[in-house]
């Protein structure tokens, strides 16, 4: 929780009087923008006419600073009497610290009416999250009075979403967790007719899947467009988006309709790395599944991200993301990426536990695992660990569920195996 500062310029409240109550003749505030003075006073539940002693200062300026928007807020008092003018100076934190945020599945308004009905129901807020405080919470809030509204009673949950490669740029997402909300039907026009056969494949694919609007995961829109941006039309996008929600059995629906606006076919003029000393030119070189020349296909510059990604994966850096900088030329329809590193912290491992094994398959499992309490965290090596352990005999049987639970605070993970039996 932060600090606070309460400055009372004419009034120096003794012992003896510090139970005396002041009235609010005025309120001046400073440096309240982006925000308005009738948030401020909301939050910090000031208003003229009100009853205050020191303890009110104090709570006004506290309640700012609990919603994480305000890096400082001092309350004072100003003139004479009893009546005195409350005086409020503000330091909003700064606008490029503040996170997006980004709403999954919330499918009951169009984006533009869910910002809106928010900014009226949450003072202080401007379509971003502060990195602390509760503003996040009061938008939790607001959202699950907001569907009840609707008639729609479940867990609205909200999660700070560190950078990928895929979606670059930290986000707060807002969700429902439960019931879920998935993709019932898609009706896409104005697709190619050569891209009817693999839209269709991938319908059948992610009809079902968990519904993504949001900025961050596997977006239900970039899911779709799949085939076209793989073939190299790298803007194509939906326009024209409406949706319906229905109640289904296990939670909703949605029915998505748009129009396929295909954009023009690029090809790559140039793909760069920043070598490094997990991350080699010669492997770049080597791994790289885009070239100069070829068509710009999504498919191929993620796949040449992930092979970076995975160097870094084995060497503990799981938050590691690739920023591919992309730079199109409209007129030559061409495009060109510069990729780097984003590596994060090392990860080590903290413990180990493996379930359900029988004795004889514990003891193979002991003699075959080598990444140690302590060691750097690879989950490759976790993930491959049975394909490349087949000599052991008493595993063979076994399937495994890897669950890696990583503190991001202290980096350490702590890993738990469960092994499945064959025919159990």
């Amino acid at each position: 929780m932060r600090c606070f500062r309460v400055l009372a310029l004419l009034a120096v409240l003794t012992s003896s009087s510090a139970v005396a109550q002041y009235s609010v003749a005025g309120l001046r505030i400073h440096g309240a923008a982006p925000f308005t003075d009738a948030e401020v006073l909301q939050v910090s539940g000031l208003k003229p006419g009100l009853a205050l002693d020191q303890k009110s200062l104090q709570r006004a300026a506290q309640n700012l600073l609990d919603t994480g928007v305000f890096a400082d807020a001092s309350v004072s008092l100003t003139g004479m009497g009893m009546a005195r003018t409350v005086v409020m100076d503000l330091k909003p934190v700064p606008a490029a610290l503040m996170v997006p945020a980004s709403f999954t599945n919330l499918v009951w308004w169009t984006p533009a009416e869910l910002r809106a009905e928010l900014e009226k129901r949450v003072p202080l807020f401007r379509e971003a999250i502060p990195p602390a405080g509760t503003l996040a919470e009061s938008v939790t809030a607001a959202l699950t009075s907001m569907l009840a509204e609707k008639g729609v009673r479940g867990t609205v949950v909200n999660v700070s979403v560190a950078p990928t490669s895929q979606h670059p740029v930290a986000t707060w997402e807002f969700r429902l967790d439960d019931p879920s909300v998935r993709l019932g039907s898609a009706e896409l026009t104005g697709m190619p007719s050569e891209f009817v056969a693999p839209m269709q494949k991938v319908l059948r694919q992610v009809t079902g899947s968990a519904y993504n609007e949001g900025l961050s995961g596997s977006l239900t829109s970039d899911l779709l467009l799949t085939p076209l941006r793989g073939a190299g039309y790298v803007d194509a996008q939906l326009a024209l988006v409406s949706r319906s929600v229905s109640a289904s059995a296990d939670g909703f629906v949605v029915k998505l309709n748009a129009t396929v606006v295909l954009g023009a076919l690029f090809h790559v003029s140039s793909l760069t790395w920043q070598p490094t000393a997990v991350y080699s030119q010669d492997a770049f070189t080597h791994e790289a599944k885009l070239h100069g020349g070829e068509v710009a296909s999504e498919g191929a510059l993620l796949g040449t991200e992930q092979a970076i990604v995975n160097a870094y994966l084995r060497q503990g850096y799981l938050d590691a993301y690739v920023d591919a900088h992309s730079h199109e030329d409209a007129a030559a329809h061409t495009v060109s990426y510069s990729l780097q590193i984003v590596p994060g912290e090392v990860y080590h491992l903290r413990t180990v536990i493996p379930m359900h094994l029988t004795p004889e398959a514990q003891k193979d499992f002991q003699s075959g695992w080598t990444m140690q309490p302590g060691a750097v965290y690879d989950p490759l090596y976790a993930a491959n660990f049975l394909n490349n352990n087949t000599a052991l005999r008493a595993l063979s049987p076994y399937t495994a569920l890897f669950q890696a639970a990583a503190d991001t605070n202290t980096h350490l993970v702590d890993l738990t195996i469960n092994f499945v039996r064959a025919g159990h």
